[in-house]
């Protein structure tokens, strides 16, 4: 998949789904296709105003806009179906770092 500004992920490797924007994709040529670095705006977490994330496109998890409120926070309907559906065995156990 192919990110775009604007669209809504979640980083995989933290331990809480933490909301966020992309602001910025790159894409680029690996050996056998194209990826992407995704610059993101956390829209919730542990994080000051303006802190922007940097992810591979293989790292996030794509958040579907249907989900989402006019705030552009996940509704908690989606936001349980998503947890439930993304997470990743072992994703808890990972360095936030």
């Amino acid at each position: 998949m192919m990110f775009q500004q604007g669209d809504y992920v979640y980083p995989a490797d933290l331990p809480k789904r933490f909301l966020c924007r992309v602001t910025g994709a790159q894409s680029f040529d690996v050996g056998q296709g194209t990826s992407q670095i995704l610059r993101l705006e956390p829209l919730a977490g542990p994080w000051p105003v303006g802190t922007r994330l940097i992810r591979l496109d293989a790292d996030v998890v794509s958040v579907r806009t249907r989900g989402l409120s006019r705030s552009g926070t996940l509704r908690r309907s989606a936001r349980r179906a998503a947890v439930g559906k993304h997470a990743r065995p072992g994703a808890d156990q990972r360095a936030t770092g």
